[in-house]
């Protein structure tokens, strides 16, 4: 199976004995060995996922690597995280994603479908759109963002409230709720960011970053 290492806080290494990857496009520094690269247009997913991004402009746009060797990747100087899953579902926006292989199963779940119209709300408020990618099974996923991926357990006795620009993703036994904080402050023109939270109740793990991302025009 494919092997993650972290060189650094900024560059992951993965290496290869005539096994496939996919990563995001761009983020190949360094390879040793012999490795081919082609586009994947699937990224690991199905005609379906494929055909739903495309219509909101939403791709997951990776490189498939295939071969023998060590291959060193990073972007845009951002963090690294590698998130190991046992059996379980990552939820996490696309643009966080950055490396993994054919162990995990890919796919899309449109906000819409994770509690109605919140989830739609969900979306738009996030500034990450109206689709979230999905990692399923045993194996790892590589993550960036900005500074450290900051991991928040999440138990039955203790919600966690998230700002929607800071979420990266989440895993395990979570129920996610969105939720806001509105009164006549707000509503005459004081509104910040601790107006509208991420509500997560259950058991599992939430990703968040110190920094809250620029929403999307």
């Amino acid at each position: 199976m494919p092997t993650y290492s972290l060189v650094n806080y900024k560059m992951l290494a993965i290496a290869l004995a005539k096994e496939e990857i996919f990563a995001k496009r761009g983020s190949m520094i360094c390879y040793t060995g012999k490795i081919n690269f082609t586009r994947s247009y699937l990224a690991g997913g199905g005609v379906q996922n494929l055909a739903m991004r495309e219509v909101t402009n939403e791709e997951l746009i990776v490189m498939r690597a295939r071969g023998t060797g060590k291959i060193c990747y990073g972007y845009d100087g951002k963090y690294v995280t590698i998130i190991p899953l046992r059996g379980e579902m990552l939820y996490i926006e696309t643009d966080s994603v950055l490396a993994y292989d054919s162990r995990l199963q890919t796919g899309t779940i449109f906000q819409g479908n994770q509690g109605g119209v919140q989830g739609i709300i969900k979306g738009v408020a996030s500034g990450q759109g109206l689709f979230t990618t999905t990692f399923s099974g045993s194996g790892e996923v590589a993550i960036i963002s900005q500074g450290d991926a900051i991991a928040l357990e999440v138990t039955q006795k203790e919600p966690i409230f998230v700002d929607p620009n800071a979420y990266l993703g989440h895993k395990g036994m979570l129920t996610t709720q969105f939720v806001t904080d509105v009164n006549w402050k707000t509503l005459i023109g004081q509104t910040s960011g601790e107006s509208y939270q991420f509500k997560f109740t259950g058991q599992g793990t939430v990703y968040i970053q110190a920094y809250e991302r620029e929403k999307k025009p």
